[in-house]
């Protein structure tokens, strides 16, 4: 671990969960607010996110007071009480809201739809996944939307990148820098690194107060599959006028053949070769592409990984 940055889990304890538990952050603000808030376990402390914005860093020496961007509070301060946050929530809201970040809402969205829903054959267990392997100051190595495990055993483990319409296929955050890196994840096996951080996440949620499914509470590695699953959600996959959907242009940045129905070919594809170069042609990674034309505010979508609530699927790269 010591070329780790960080380890979800690490000083959460019984502990300090109680002493949160105890707080108006989980009284007032979560309790009273499961349908907006999500719990982030991190290492030495927990995000609360609303919007999928941190809007509260509680550490574990100080559960009674969050650190957040001085942004949601015009400024003024970057300390608040539990108190002085239950006071000030709504404007921390407002202030998240502004930056109408329609990817972030969309990912909110279907974590909690998804949590709320006990039929759900998944439970989400993080967002805003992230982790270097060479320091606290490099760039990533592991990203991730989302990440969810199945609620019956053996346990998958579902890693989701989400788009919401097309503004982020392209560029540097996009598809293509998201396939490379899911690839790298498969080919280094990092898998096995992970699913300890898993069981951590899974634990110190039900320490802290999360409902975790009953079936979870006792979870092991030697209970997961394999190999962890890779999908690609494009929540919005509707064409503005006179442009391509989603679909469409996420297929230009990846192939050559045009297929999804793509209308054009990326200068990146060309340039930089397809999906397949990216991938080395490796057939043994096979992620999951899946496209809703749902939009904000109602996606609808209460179960994240049932293939019945997208309009789209591609399931194997290798078949068109």
């Amino acid at each position: 671990m010591k070329n780790r940055d960080s380890f979800r889990g690490t000083a959460i304890t019984k502990a300090f969960c109680e002493a949160f538990k105890s707080t108006k952050f989980y009284t007032e603000i979560y309790q009273k607010h499961k349908n907006e808030i999500i719990i982030g376990i991190r290492d030495g402390y927990i995000n609360l996110y609303y919007n999928c914005d941190s809007i509260a860093k509680i550490r574990v020496g100080q559960p009674s007071k969050a650190l957040l961007a001085s942004y949601y509070t015009d400024k003024k301060t970057r300390s608040l009480s539990d108190e002085e946050y239950v006071s000030l929530y709504n404007n921390i809201k407002e202030k998240s809201d502004r930056r109408d970040k329609k990817e972030k809402q969309a990912q909110e969205r279907l974590f909690i739809d998804n949590n709320s829903n006990p039929s759900s054959g998944w439970f989400c267990i993080d967002v805003e996944f992230t982790k270097s392997l060479r320091g606290k100051n490099t760039a990533e190595d592991w990203r991730f939307d989302i990440i969810a495990i199945s609620k019956t055993a053996p346990y998958r483990v579902a890693l989701i990148e989400l788009k919401y319409g097309e503004k982020a296929i392209g560029g540097k955050s996009g598809i293509r820098t998201h396939v490379r890196d899911f690839y790298a994840f498969h080919k280094e096996n990092r898998y096995i690194d992970l699913k300890d951080e898993i069981v951590s996440i899974v634990k110190s949620l039900q320490e802290i107060g999360v409902d975790v499914p009953y079936n979870l509470t006792e979870i092991s590695t030697n209970e997961f599959t394999n190999h962890p699953e890779f999908y690609f959600i494009t929540i919005n996959n509707k064409a503005e006028a006179g442009t391509s959907t989603p679909e469409q242009t996420m297929s230009g940045y990846l192939f050559k053949d045009k297929r999804w129905n793509c209308k054009k070919i990326s200068k990146s594809v060309i340039e930089g070769g397809d999906y397949f170069t990216l991938t080395e042609n490796d057939k043994d990674f096979k992620p999951i592409f899946l496209f809703s034309s749902a939009t904000l505010p109602n996606i609808n979508i209460q179960d994240i990984l049932d293939f019945d609530n997208y309009n789209i699927i591609h399931s194997y790269p290798y078949d068109k």
